[in-house]
């Protein structure tokens, strides 16, 4: 999908929350999806969005409803619209990327939404209706700083170890050498029969990255959880939920993946990532 027609269904997303306090009783449930969908971190985005799509297409009931919201490309204004989708009672549950929805600040505008944050973008799942998919342990693993911009992680001098922002596919593109770079994610490759599906789920659809089958498990996890009215309960629901998925079995713990997989990948001389050991030679 073109940059220009994911904003304007951002837009209209955006304005439809203005008029959320009279949302009729047939409205669908929503899961929000906020992420950058312009600027530099726009893949993040549009990796998600397909894989949200294709999460809610193989659920096949039509009582949910994709809500597509970009970021704004800062915390202050993925705030405002973290604020907006706490409003809209339609709003059920968020699903989260990048470092602005994910704003320790950002965080708090979800208000008593349940949330689950795709990756590694140091959020803190503070608030207990916050839930990150990441183990609390990986920041242990990294030698970059925990929120670095991919511009200058790209500059950084190796051995570099960091988290999902650098297995984006720009970041080869940034940095000439990518001897002793390892990407350090809870993330899995997309397999040959998952990234079929997905190409195949839209003729816009790019190919999938590392988070792409995350965030089609967190889609799913979401609406196991809202299945049933009410936020505190999805929320409980969240905490208490084992589910099974494309990224093995998700469990939570003080808001933490309880035994997450930790992988480590490099990139080839292709640009492609691929799974290797966990020393930094």
């Amino acid at each position: 999908m073109p940059a220009l027609r994911l904003s304007f269904i951002a837009i209209c997303a955006l304005l439809s929350l203005a008029g959320c306090a009279r949302a009729p009783s047939n409205t669908p449930t929503r899961i929000a999806l906020l992420a950058p969908f312009e600027g530099r971190y726009r893949e993040i985005g549009y990796n998600a969005l397909y894989a949200a799509q294709l999460a809610l297409q193989d659920i096949d009931d039509h009582t949910f409803e994709l809500l597509p919201v970009d970021d704004g490309g800062s915390a202050a204004s993925a705030g405002a619209r973290a604020r907006a989708l706490a409003l809209d009672p339609a709003v059920q549950a968020a699903v989260v990327l990048g470092y602005a929805a994910t704003d320790p600040d950002t965080l708090r505008f979800y208000g008593n939404l349940p949330v689950l944050v795709v990756g590694h973008w140091d959020a803190q799942p503070q608030p207990p209706n916050v839930f990150a998919l990441v183990p609390a342990a990986l920041e242990d693993t990294l030698t970059t700083p925990r929120r670095v911009e991919v511009t200058t992680a790209a500059r950084l001098p190796a051995p570099l170890v960091g988290s999902d922002v650098l297995a984006l596919a720009q970041f080869p593109r940034l940095r000439a050498d990518l001897n002793s770079v390892v990407i350090v994610s809870s993330g899995s490759l997309p397999t040959p029969e998952f990234t079929a599906r997905y190409l195949a789920s839209s003729p816009f659809a790019p190919m999938p990255g590392l988070l792409a089958s995350l965030t089609y498990d967190a889609v799913r996890i979401a609406a196991l959880a809202v299945a049933e009215p009410g936020r505190a309960a999805a929320a409980r629901r969240l905490a208490a939920v084992r589910y099974q998925g494309l990224n093995g079995t998700v469990s939570f713990e003080n808001g933490w993946w309880r035994s997450a997989p930790i992988n480590y990948y490099q990139f080839d001389d292709q640009g492609r990532l691929v799974p290797v050991d966990r020393v930094v030679e």
